[in-house]
């Protein structure tokens, strides 16, 4: 297994792991602050993904240590279950609940809880799944390399996070194009993951280099653009809370970057 900086893989994505569930929780404690915690399984995201989060630590601290890695892989697996509920309950509370239910879906998409978000931690905790795995000495998962495993991941995530970053920037009426952003690269590296599985081909490795590339300076960019937007509202960042809970989702653009991150060591280093 290849090493950067003295870390192979397998910590690299123990790494983004912590990270990435960080910056999931921010996200649900923006939205679920703004419903002011009406549902008490609105505070389900920050138990699982706390415990994501001071596992993989741990894991980083003490990566041959079994209970370590045996943490990681509970917390991961508790991770995807809560992220499957959570979009449970966004679709009931969100659509079938409401007035109208699916006669009025393009409605309730507009204006109620973001469908696909909970995703977002499922993703995290199956990351921490593959960490444990192979940091437990296994190179596979059901079966399945984990390197082909980490990139369908990947590629399954940024598929979804474009289709809701679609979603969200529609109710925002497209009204900068750098709105268009995420049906750009994420989406081509989506659909170009399956060719580099299938084929192997260098040409297919470096096309999928690329968008993975473009796709992480893509995340800082959209973070930019969001952290803009709440400077362009009345007061600005010195009135920063209540412009964070009525503008675009904060992080939610830096997903982009740090999947692409995943992406790459996935590549590279495993």
């Amino acid at each position: 297994m290849s090493t950067f900086l003295g870390w192979n893989g397998l910590r690299w994505l123990n790494a983004l792991t912590a990270i990435m569930v960080l910056l999931v929780m921010v996200d649900a404690f923006i939205g679920h602050y703004r419903s002011g915690f009406a549902v008490r399984a609105q505070y389900t995201p920050f138990l699982s993904g706390g415990a994501i989060l001071i596992a993989a630590v741990l894991a980083g601290i003490a990566p041959h240590e079994g209970w370590a890695l045996q943490l990681l892989l509970v917390t991961g697996a508790g991770g995807v279950l809560t992220g499957i509920v959570g979009a449970g309950y966004h679709h009931y509370y969100g659509i079938t609940s409401k007035p109208g239910g699916y006669g009025w879906l393009l409605h309730h998409l507009m204006h109620h809880a973001p469908p696909l978000a909970p995703f977002a931690l499922s993703a995290v905790g199956a990351l921490a799944v593959l960490v444990a795995t192979g940091l437990r000495g296994s190179g596979a998962v059901l079966g399945v390399p984990l390197r082909t495993a980490a990139l369908c991941v990947v590629a399954v995530t940024l598929a979804g996070a474009a289709l809701q970053a679609t979603l969200l920037h529609y109710r925002g009426a497209f009204n900068n194009p750098l709105m268009y952003a995420p049906l750009t690269t994420p989406v081509l590296s989506a659909a170009a993951v399956p060719w580099l599985i299938l084929t192997r081909g260098r040409w297919a490795l470096l096309s999928v280099t690329v968008l993975f590339e473009a796709t992480f300076l893509i995340g800082f960019v959209g973070l930019g653009m969001h952290l803009r937007g709440f400077d362009r509202m009345m007061g600005g960042l010195r009135v920063a809370l209540p412009n964070v809970l009525d503008g675009p989702a904060m992080t939610a653009p830096a997903l982009f970057s740090g999947f692409a991150a995943a992406g790459l060591t996935a590549l590279y280093l495993l």
